[in-house]
């Protein structure tokens, strides 16, 4: 796995700064105080940085290099004009978003050359968009601590998107684990399930548990929670559910990378 660290570094932390602007439209700047726009926005800009120089150190060609840059400083001049401003766009940041999402297309192509190139692109924005999102969740329960009229539906619209995209990932992960095939040792087909029951394979298993089942599990709770108005019980089992997330999707880009495995 550390043979691929600085890619997976590359792909999870491009992938989470760029999608995740695309989350400020659940909640309004005028919902809530600019401290919230600020600190997600300044978040975006510091992870976006570490990912984009993880991407220069593995020596891309210069028009790849050339478009993360690109979206990084589009993305950090919003950033700087939004700072201290009341009248933030969310249509401009996601226009933002979106020339980041069709940089990915580049990196994708860059990191893993001989997969198909479009399935990478999806796997790991799918993967982005539900980091992000749980993070986004964690965030908003936090300020529901400095904000007392906060309504309670925002989180709970967070927490809906957020059972959306593991209802999809997960979909995806069954039919593809389901149908795709590898070849053994002894030249037998066999589809990625009996993989997970190798050695090399276990850490799949544990990424499809950890990724999918455990989030999806800790979500009941989290909703249940919320219906309660518990807001802080609720922001505690989100930070269990970014552990479990963030150790799934780790593995899911090692064996992305590692053996192709569109999961």
């Amino acid at each position: 796995m550390f043979n691929y660290f600085t890619e997976i570094i590359a792909l999870i932390f491009l992938g989470f700064a760029i999608v995740y602007p695309c989350f400020l439209w659940i909640v309004p700047r005028k919902k809530i105080d600019g401290g919230f726009y600020r600190f997600n926005l300044g978040m975006c800009c510091i992870v976006g940085a570490l990912g984009a120089i993880a991407f220069h150190f593995l020596n891309p060609d210069i028009v790849s290099e050339s478009y993360v840059w690109l979206w990084f400083g589009a993305f950090m001049l919003i950033t700087a004009l939004y700072w201290n401003s009341e009248d933030t766009n969310n249509m401009i940041i996601t226009a933002i978003s979106l020339l980041g999402i069709g940089t990915m297309i580049r990196v994708g192509f860059v990191l893993a050359p001989e997969l198909y190139l479009y399935g990478v692109w999806a796997t790991v924005l799918l993967g982005s968009a539900i980091t992000a999102a749980v993070f986004f969740a964690m965030i908003l329960g936090h300020w529901y601590l400095n904000v007392i009229a906060l309504p309670i539906r925002l989180l709970k619209n967070t927490t809906l998107v957020l059972w959306g995209l593991l209802c999809i990932h997960l979909t995806w992960d069954i039919y593809y684990l389901s149908t795709d095939t590898y070849v053994d040792t002894y030249g037998i087909t066999r589809n990625i399930w009996a993989f997970t029951a190798r050695f090399d394979g276990f850490l799949l298993g544990v990424a499809f548990f950890m990724g999918n089942l455990v989030p999806m599990i800790l979500n009941i709770f989290i909703w249940r929670t919320l219906k309660l108005q518990a807001t802080q019980s609720a922001t505690g089992l989100l930070y269990v559910s970014v552990v479990s997330i963030l150790f799934g999707d780790l593995l899911f880009k090692y064996y992305l990378l590692q053996f192709g495995f569109l999961v």
